[in-house]
């Protein structure tokens, strides 16, 4: 909004905004025109046809506006009281950004960095093998590159690649929000960064390097891992798929039968979570039981519009039923779930398909919807400025995070769980990163860490 609505807004309802009421104000203005279409003028007229406004002077006038346009902004929310302003977050709008970055699909890494140490590994090897032509550099650490080459966020899909040997973060705990109920599950941290580019992708905001990151060392995670295990007296859960996506590479690195092949050995559910439909490799060799293929699922034109380079519905779907014929578990993920106009009829429809390619019981599906911190949004919005998602009404909830309000997201939920069971009667569901509200609406009797943990586990061989 350019400064002259803002003065346009003034001269109307006789009032001087400062530079954060300003500032307040610009972005509330953005987010409705963006979100609802209306123009500058439609949104000043919305203003001055509330009369109650006119009754207030001073700060008066200024707070009553912000309010108008906050119930304008969230409507829904609204209709369950007044919002409080502290929920609402304002930050300055920023430009687009310059020079973003789309990935190419197939991934194909025009650079490639070799930390010391790690030149005579496998994948090291096998990467020379596959791109002969990409340029090639010796780095001494990950850490001492990117002192010397500052990252900058236009960077961030540029096909690069670093191999890396990992000496600390092998396996680590999933960062469930704090606060909120936790399912127990452990992350193989196979890699940092992905070939694809989701608009809500978390990842935006913690990368930190120009390009995918990948540990060379594979049997330095299998050693840990095998001393790791003994710290339990029951199976877990296991996965990768947090940091990076499982499959999408699977085909350069070859990683996926070589842990189908460790972990089918193991007292634990392994998971590997995908948006693709990278599975060849996972067909050459015998599944196990325990090996679970996730997919995360949304309707294809959520995908088409914020998910860049994966996999269709379609695509994702025809895979799950090949690796099921196999004899590997599924398991399913709608997260995040993005309630645009439609949404019911859009999710049904996805369920539809799902379950026309595959038999049920699954090992298990989860469904969290958008969120994320404010870091997250402006970054987001300066990367995929074309996107509305982060729009809808999200506020800012207990864990700082910005969260559709909780009785919407209890809605969204129940009626989920309503949908999916009329095709599944028994795979256990869960709700990721979610609190004790919202897990009231799913048939689970025990909503602590461990009793969802044991539910999930139920099946486990």
């Amino acid at each position: 909004m350019s400064d002259i609505v803002i003065s346009k807004l003034e001269h109307t309802l006789r009032v001087t905004l400062n530079h954060n009421q300003s500032q307040e104000i610009t972005r509330l203005f953005q987010e409705i025109r963006c979100r609802d279409g209306l123009s500058d003028d439609d949104i000043i007229a919305l203003i001055t046809q509330d009369k109650a406004i006119e009754k207030n002077n001073g700060k008066g006038v200024f707070l009553a506006i912000k309010q108008k346009l906050i119930a304008q902004r969230f409507p829904l929310a609204t209709n369950h009281g007044r919002i409080a302003p502290h929920k609402v977050y304002l930050p300055p709008v920023r430009p687009a950004l310059s020079g973003t970055i789309r990935p190419i699909v197939p991934f194909s890494p025009q650079r490639i960095y070799v930390e010391q140490g790690a030149g005579q590994d496998y994948l090291s090897q096998r990467f020379r093998a596959l791109f002969p032509s990409a340029l090639w550099e010796e780095i001494e650490s990950l850490k001492k590159y990117l002192q010397q080459h500052p990252f900058r966020l236009n960077q961030l899909k540029q096909p690069a690649l670093f191999l890396l040997r990992e000496h600390w973060d092998f396996i680590k705990p999933c960062p469930c929000t704090a606060g909120h109920v936790s399912c127990n599950y452990w992350i193989f941290n196979l890699g940092f960064g992905c070939p694809y580019d989701c608009s809500y992708c978390f990842l935006q905001q913690y990368t930190n390097a120009p390009g995918i990151l990948l540990p060379s060392n594979l049997d330095d995670f299998f050693n840990r891992f095998a001393d790791f295990i003994k710290r339990f007296s029951r199976p877990i859960r296991v996965g990768t798929g947090e940091f990076c996506d499982s499959l999408a590479l699977d085909h350069l690195t070859g990683y996926s039968t070589q842990l189908v092949d460790f972990f089918r050995h193991q007292p634990v559910l392994f998971e590997l979570k995908t948006k693709s439909d990278n599975i060849a490799k996972l067909l050459t060799v015998a599944a196990a039981p325990n090996i679970v293929i996730a997919w995360s699922l949304n309707p294809q034109a959520v995908i088409d519009q914020e998910e860049f380079g994966a996999a269709s519905l379609a695509a994702r779907l025809k895979a799950a039923a090949a690796v099921q014929r196999h004899g590997y578990s599924l398991a399913f993920h709608f997260d995040p779930i993005i309630p645009a106009p439609g949404w019911e009829d859009s999710y049904q429809e996805v369920l539809e398909l799902l379950y026309q390619h595959i038999t049920p019981p699954v090992r298990w599906i989860s469904l969290g919807t958008l969120r994320g911190t404010r870091a997250l949004k402006t970054i987001a919005e300066q990367r995929f400025p074309e996107s509305s998602i982060w729009y809808g009404e999200l506020l800012l909830g207990r864990d700082k995070k910005l969260r559709y309000a909780q009785s919407f997201r209890k809605d969204i939920y129940r009626r989920l769980c309503q949908l999916i069971r009329k095709f599944d009667a028994k795979t256990p569901l869960y709700l990721c990163m979610e609190d004790d509200a919202c897990w009231q609406t799913m048939s689970t009797a025990d909503i602590s860490s461990a009793g969802v943990e044991k539910s999930l586990l139920s099946s486990c061989p």
